[in-house]
């Protein structure tokens, strides 16, 4: 029977509603099954402790973060740990709740009575009641009370500086300026097993001449010992040049220190090669004082991680071992290791996607060999110039103080032409952060009309990976944390502030594609959702996810005249020798994806925004059911670039249309028919076969 246009049209929107209809149902049996889990009690998760020393061990001490479902740590419960029917001494440092007030993600430190050389054991996680006085924390007069010292020392041309942890951490304990989130002195963990503080300075020389352009931080975590006292003490020593704005909220010229770097903390010690530190950038190593490391890797069930709806689903894979044995385990300072070294410079890239490869990797496979694979990759992102700090909050820039501020829209000032031209030229100029200038370490930096830094690791947001949000999760270490706020920071500084709408942080239209768009909304809500709930900037992240949601609803999914095939406004390639009124399906799919992300994580009104964007993916995938020879070929919906506007810029008016456009010949025959096949065959110039989707979709890296 042959239908009309209009019975067509009725068609599709009932399919699509019934469609519309099993996915509420869907999300409403995850919000039951979620109401069921908050009341339940006792076990939570059980993970595995992979000794890594063929000796066998006593009073192991470790720590790792720990992502938790929505209700499996009810509000008024916390943890306990066992290990073969013991108890575990555990302790909780609880970072971020869900709105219901159930455990989202903690800091888990726990102390292990022994562990055998080369062995595993299992660690059970389970909901129990506070105990009533727990002991006292590690205090920063018992770290002081040993010889603990951590150093690192710059040869800055011949000149050398150096800052001490020591001096810092006695300084803050005569001040009594140690806490929450204090920049200067900030109790990032705390309990009976360990603190950990964080301090930071600029190095000094012997003379006592501070060099401003390097900024160290110490993050000192101490454990305490099976009988009293300090047990092992690691740090982690990061080293900035980061500052974008100074202690008045001025803006700061770029610098380039060049540099060997010692670090040591007792008889541990690291050497750097010679370094060029690029403005916006930093690097970190962790050293344990006196090279008292225990050696022990806790493999988290990440299949666990994977239910909490945190991060993506994977099928169960196993890597071979040779692939495994192959990854890079370490990175060294400023290395870019398997990063992209310029990210606009290429389409598929290890690191594009919901993840990067070796995040997804460690998530199906928690081999301790893909664990530090990831970490390496992640410590690669600190030679990238992304790290904006504003030196007046001690926290990464924030669009709430500098509204102007922009780095990825650079106009000269006679482009500056919106409101009172002359404030608005003096708010723009007080947020404007210099370009680099021409020296003998770079070139080709122009003082108006374009900003760079001089970087040959060139970061780009079309292409930019999920940065440090899984390693953030299951280590909980202060790096990761701040490496994943500066990523967001950077995204939501880098647009123009006027299509953001200054301190809202919208995302459309601004931001130019749909990969873009995708990636930057997921930076934005890893780091909202995942950040400490403390934490001085989850507040303003929290609100730009809320307003650019709000704003692609406002675009989009509410609006009567938006695309009818469900595609945002931005037109990227050519197509059938018409200009610029084709579009990426594989871009869309990363921004549905992002949106579903976002709805996932809790952001409501992201999912009708997804649901809105699903219709294309729907529509190019099912659209043939009901019209077999002239609904959407499944067959073409992995194709690169599709025509949705005609030549006049107008769109076209349903996927018949597109795909009658798109595909004359093959439209009229019957979706993966003989006769399709055969026309498909003579068009690609080889046999075609039956099920076989177009481009890239039989490719890994497709």
């Amino acid at each position: 029977m042959n239908m009309s246009a209009g019975d067509k049209s009725k068609t599709v929107a009932s399919r699509l509603r019934r469609r519309r209809i099993g996915l509420r149902a869907i999300t409403l049996g995850f919000a039951v099954l979620g109401a069921a889990r908050v009341a339940q009690a006792g076990p939570v998760v059980q993970h595995t402790l992979a000794s890594e020393s063929a000796q066998a061990q006593v009073n192991v001490p470790f720590t790792f973060g720990q992502v938790f479902r929505n209700g499996d740590v009810p509000a008024g419960k916390t943890l306990s740990a066992t290990s073969n029917g013991q108890t575990v001494p555990l302790q909780v440092d609880v970072k971020a709740r869900n709105p219901d007030g159930s455990m989202r993600h903690a800091v888990l430190t726990a102390r292990l009575s022994s562990l055998p050389g080369n062995g595993n054991v299992p660690l059970q996680l389970a909901t129990t009641s506070p105990a009533g006085n727990p002991p006292p924390a590690v205090s920063l007069q018992q770290l002081l009370a040993t010889p603990y010292n951590a150093e690192a020392t710059f040869n800055l041309s011949g000149t050398t500086y150096s800052i001490k942890a020591r001096d810092l951490l006695a300084a803050a304990a005569t001040g009594a300026t140690c806490a929450q989130w204090n920049p200067g002195c900030n109790i990032w963990l705390s309990g009976p097993l360990m603190t950990t503080w964080v301090v930071h300075g600029v190095p000094k020389s012997g003379s006592g001449v501070s060099y401003p352009h390097l900024q160290v931080y110490f993050e000192v975590r101490a454990y305490a010992g099976a009988g009293g006292g300090i047990g092992s003490v690691r740090t982690d020593i990061i080293v900035e040049n980061a500052a974008a704005y100074d202690a008045q909220s001025v803006a700061v010229p770029q610098v380039q220190p060049q540099y060997t770097a010692v670090l040591a903390s007792g008889t541990a010690n690291f050497t750097s090669a010679e370094l060029t530190q690029y403005a916006f950038t930093r690097w970190h190593k962790v050293l344990w004082w006196n090279d008292v490391e225990p050696e022990v890797y806790v493999r988290q069930d990440t299949r666990y991680i994977q239910t909490t709806r945190a991060v993506p689903r994977y099928m169960a894979l196993n890597p071979p071992e040779s692939l495994l044995a192959s990854l890079r385990q370490s990175c060294e300072p400023l290395d870019d290791c398997d990063q992209t070294l310029r990210m606009g410079s290429g389409g598929w890239q290890d690191a594009i996607g919901p993840l990067p490869r070796w995040t997804a990797m460690y998530l199906v496979k928690p081999d301790a060999r893909a664990w530090r694979y990831m970490l390496a990759n992640t410590d690669a992102l600190g030679a990238y110039s992304v790290h904006y700090l504003d030196q007046a909050t001690g926290w990464p820039a924030s669009i709430q103080d500098h509204p102007f501020v922009s780095i990825g829209y650079y106009p000269s000032t006679s482009a500056i032409a919106y409101g009172p031209p002359s404030q608005q030229q003096q708010d723009f100029l007080r947020d404007l952060l210099p370009t680099c200038t021409d020296n003998e370490i770079v070139s080709d930096c122009t003082t108006w009309g374009d900003y760079k830094t001089g970087n040959p690791k060139g970061w780009e947001v079309a292409h930019q990976p999920a940065m440090s949000y899984v390693p953030y999760m299951v280590t909980g270490d202060y790096f990761y944390l701040s490496e994943l706020a500066y990523s967001a920071s950077y995204n939501d500084i880098w647009s123009s502030p006027f299509t953001r709408n200054y301190t809202q942080g919208y995302i459309d239209p601004g931001v130019p594609n749909d990969r873009a768009k995708a990636w930057v909304l997921r930076q934005i809500v890893n780091a909202a959702w995942l950040l400490p709930d403390a934490y001085p900037l989850k507040a303003e992240f929290n609100s730009v996810a809320n307003n650019a949601i709000a704003n692609f609803n406002d675009a989009y999914t509410d609006n009567p005249d938006a695309s009818p095939l469900h595609v945002t406004n931005h037109m990227a390639y050519a197509n059938n020798g018409v200009t610029a009124v084709a579009m990426p399906p594989w871009q869309h799919s990363y921004l549905t994806w992002a949106a579903g992300h976002a709805a996932n994580l809790g952001f409501a009104d992201a999912a009708r925004f997804r649901d809105w964007l699903g219709v294309f993916e729907i529509s190019t995938m099912t659209d043939w059911v009901d019209d077999p020879n002239h609904g959407f070929c499944w067959l073409e919906a992995s194709l690169y670039s599709l025509q949705v506007q005609d030549a006049n810029h107008d769109w076209l008016p349903n996927f018949n249309a597109v795909y009658a456009t798109q595909f004359p010949t093959l439209s009229g025959l019957s979706c993966n028919s003989p006769e399709w096949l055969a026309e498909k065959s003579r068009l690609a110039g080889r046999p075609w076969q039956a099920g076989e989707m177009d481009f890239n979709a039989a490719s890994a890296q497709g």
